[in-house]
């Protein structure tokens, strides 16, 4: 079935814009430099399993606040791993590893492609994203600011994905009701699990470690721009 929504939402980070190096890849690093001698297709892997598990947690028990998703995703990346000693300690020193790098912003492949064909097509888009307070500001950095009416960055709302309050600021600003809209995001979790849990239609941009059920309004793709293919 091809869609036509009256709005199209797009996480930001590793789904549209990436970095060199990426910011898994940052992780992994971040996480060697203070002793934990893992693979990056391990941290990778429990990345992706930390945040799906977390959002689906805190979609069911209606605690959403930033600090909350953030403080759970480093313990259940830490369970995934196998990391049992000083994790307040390494959280900490991890996170403060990761802010203190400034990579190089680079377009995901197939990202400038999809906008530009969505604009020509007249598709309203904006950006719901996990993020420090400068995702306008990374966009202006890769030229992409324009094609988007809004731009919501958690930091500066004060909420996060997977919350559907984030999700529906999106909706308000752009006037239109869930069903109407579609979200495009990597994560299974924060992303798809966050949009569904509103009424957006959603895409998702899978990866090879996870494997969840088909779900009711969620297409996958492997490819951003793959996302043209379900829609008029």
């Amino acid at each position: 079935m091809k869609l036509r929504p009256k709005l199209i939402t797009f996480d930001f980070g590793d789904t549209l814009v990436s970095s060199e190096p990426p910011y898994l890849t940052r992780i992994w690093m971040g996480l060697k430099e203070l002793g934990v001698e893992r693979s990056p297709e391990q941290v990778e892997g429990a990345y992706h399993q930390a945040d799906s598990a977390v959002s689906a947690r805190m979609l069911e028990q209606g605690e959403r606040s930033p600090a909350r998703y953030q403080r759970n995703l480093g313990e259940v990346l830490l369970d995934q791993l196998g990391v049992k000693a000083e994790r307040e300690r390494l959280l900490e020193q991890l996170y403060k590893w990761l802010v203190g790098m400034r990579p190089e912003r680079v377009l995901v492949p197939g990202a400038e492609f999809l906008l530009t064909e969505l604009k020509k097509r007249g598709y309203p888009m904006g950006i719901i994203s996990n993020n420090d307070g400068r995702t306008r500001e990374k966009c202006r950095v890769v030229g992409i600011e324009e094609h988007f009416g809004f731009i919501l960055d958690s930091t500066l709302e004060g909420m996060c994905k997977p919350d559907p309050n984030f999700f529906r600021k999106a909706l308000e600003l752009a006037g239109v009701e869930a069903r109407e809209a579609l979200h495009i995001g990597d994560l299974w979790g924060s992303d798809i699990l966050g949009a569904r849990a509103v009424g957006f239609w959603a895409v998702w941009i899978e990866n090879k470690y996870l494997t969840p059920e088909p779900r009711e309004g969620v297409y996958k793709v492997k490819r951003i721009n793959q996302a043209l293919e379900y829609l008029s």
